[in-house]
């Protein structure tokens, strides 16, 4: 039932650096798009792809704000 939907956005995340798989947590912005990140471990600068929104989508555990909100 739509009545009781609650939509709870999650501002947490934690980026895997896909070049040496370091996870590193992040606290994202509501209307933030981050395209690159520079992993703390390995220091190589992570691009997103261009079919995803940003880094927090394709690297992180859960979507950026934005697409979370999309989803719910």
């Amino acid at each position: 039932m739509m009545d009781n939907l609650v939509l709870q956005v999650l501002y947490k995340n934690i980026l895997t650096c896909p070049n040496c798989g370091a996870t590193q947590p992040v606290k994202m912005l509501a209307l933030e798009v981050r395209s690159v990140y520079q992993c703390n471990a390995c220091k190589k600068i992570i691009q997103a792809h261009a079919n995803e929104c940003c880094i927090y989508c394709e690297y992180g555990e859960v979507k950026c704000p934005s697409e979370q909100v999309k989803w719910n």
